[in-house]
């Protein structure tokens, strides 16, 4: 089914302030949405996840992936919206990123494209050559000698220094990245202008915005031993998926869309 994209919302994109307490009213709206059609959040989370895994493999098309994920993530947040007007979720919803403002998506996602992988270049610059001493004396199983085990100790002092200054590059990148791809396409602003917004709402919310990662953080410590025993680590963030990215869209409302309603556009396309 084709799922046609709503129309643009009205007012101010000043991002309000709100109380920290409501990084759980957030997570609390997520799970509510997720409960208005629980089988089809499931359906499209794993097929989404499933395509990922499988394209991610070729080079090329993990650039295109890349590119291509904001489109996929404005997707879900149109499909919460259908949900919180009273409609159905459906595929058609994974594509609805591509019929609104589809090339200012592209360059978000080339953003967070190129972000990571300076990210990552950084991390391998600081500590590159330690990651590789560890990966070795694991490897080879080497007899821990007193100068091996200081080696290995100061390999791994200089591993976490590097993860350390990736993670202090890697969250204003995410901050910026958060709201970016739906203020792009629920409220037409450009790709810098929505990079900005989206940096200073989690900059104005930090309280909330901690209380809500905790959580997360604290949701995937749980679901980690699952993800363990089938041996897809990565497997306790689909085990999220479907509270989380509905709070996105419960959070992202509650920050830059209270009292706001969506404007009607006169030449909206039709289902």
């Amino acid at each position: 089914m084709r799922a046609p994209p709503s129309a643009p919302y009205s007012g101010s994109m000043e991002p309000r302030v709100v109380s920290a307490a409501h990084g759980w009213t957030w997570i609390v709206e997520g799970y509510q949405l997720f409960r208005k059609s629980p089988a089809v959040w499931l359906a499209l989370l794993l097929l989404l996840f499933v395509s990922m895994k499988v394209l991610v493999r070729v080079p090329v098309l993990y650039i295109i992936v890349a590119l291509l994920m904001p489109h996929f993530i404005v997707g879900l947040m149109e499909g919460c919206r259908a949900l919180e007007r009273g409609a159905r979720l459906d595929v058609g919803h994974l594509l609805a990123g591509f019929r609104r403002n589809a090339a200012q998506l592209v360059t978000i996602g080339g953003v967070s494209l190129v972000g990571n992988v300076a990210v990552m270049m950084l991390v391998i610059e600081f500590g590159g050559e330690a990651m590789a001493t560890l990966a070795k004396m694991m490897t080879q199983g080497a007899h821990m000698t007193p100068q091996l085990t200081r080696e290995m100790q100061a390999a791994a002092r200089t591993v976490a220094q590097a993860l350390l200054i990736g993670t202090a590059v890697s969250i204003p990148l995410l901050m910026a990245l958060w709201y970016a791809p739906l203020l792009v396409y629920f409220n037409d602003l450009g790709p810098i202008a929505a990079l900005k917004s989206s940096f200073l709402a989690c900059v104005k919310n930090t309280g909330a915005m901690l209380l809500y990662g905790l959580v997360i953080l604290l949701g995937m410590f749980i679901a980690m031993p699952f993800s363990a025993a089938i041996g897809q680590y990565d497997f306790a963030l689909v085990l999220l998926a479907p509270v989380v990215v509905p709070s996105i869209y419960a959070s992202y409302k509650d920050i830059f869309l209270a009292g706001t309603a969506p404007q009607e556009r006169a030449n909206s396309v039709a289902s």
